[in-house]
């Protein structure tokens, strides 16, 4: 069970948290002014859970877009299997961001050549077309 500590007091108090995660397998949620900016857990825990996001990953969506996302201790990679697209980044916002980006690339694309269009990429056009749509929406209702 994670306990939570301010800020200050887990500066003065560090070298004890620290043993505690180490030896005692407490883990610790650092706020500051109640909110939440880093996490103490031990190193074994810490290389379980960056192997575990290698592995298997975290399914996510972004704007409506089924992804996955993985962490290979140095970057994040989101990635999808509708239309084949993917984002990297040193932080997980980074990568959400790089794969949006990466989409809205790939629909001007599929914009500027749709009286051109193979099958398959048609469909990624009417996909992507319902996305936007919807997330058009959904901006305005907001």
């Amino acid at each position: 069970m994670e306990k939570t500590i301010g800020i200050a007091k887990a500066r003065e108090s560090f070298s004890e948290l620290v043993n505690r995660v180490a030896f005692g397998g407490e883990r610790y949620v650092v706020e500051r002014r109640g909110k939440a900016m880093a996490a103490l857990i031990s190193a074994a825990e810490y290389k379980q859970l960056m192997a575990l996001l290698a592995e298997a990953g975290i399914n996510d969506e972004i704007h409506g877009i089924p992804v996955r996302i993985r962490f290979d201790g140095d970057q994040y990679f989101v990635s999808d299997d509708i239309l084949d697209l993917y984002g990297v980044g040193r932080t997980l916002d980074e990568a959400r961001e790089d794969y949006w980006l990466a989409v809205r690339d790939y629909y001007e694309d599929l914009l500027t050549h749709a009286d051109h269009l193979a099958g398959h990429l048609q469909e990624h056009l009417d996909f992507l077309r319902q996305i936007f749509a919807e997330d058009t929406e959904s901006t305005m209702r907001a």
